[in-house]
């Protein structure tokens, strides 16, 4: 059973772990316990100015078929 985001109701296709500290630095509080999909992190992380990319250490990408780990070879800011 595929996740939704509990921000945009989309399905999650992208789990990804970030340091506690990141995570409250940029996720409100009313969705810290909750699934927030990469997306809507991402544009928390823009409204409120915190970089985040060499953060992730992380990211899976879970679809209906298969479930890859993916690793990142750059991370980059903007």
């Amino acid at each position: 059973m595929q996740q939704t985001c509990k921000v945009c109701g989309a399905p999650d296709k992208f789990n990804f772990h970030v340091p506690d500290e990141i995570w409250a630095a940029i996720v409100p509080a009313p969705y810290r316990e909750r699934v927030v999909c990469l997306y809507c992190f991402d544009e928390f992380a823009a409204e409120r100015g915190v970089n985040y990319a060499s953060a992730v250490t992380e990211l899976w990408f879970a679809g209906s078929k298969a479930v890859l780990g993916l690793l990142t070879t750059k991370a980059v800011d903007l």
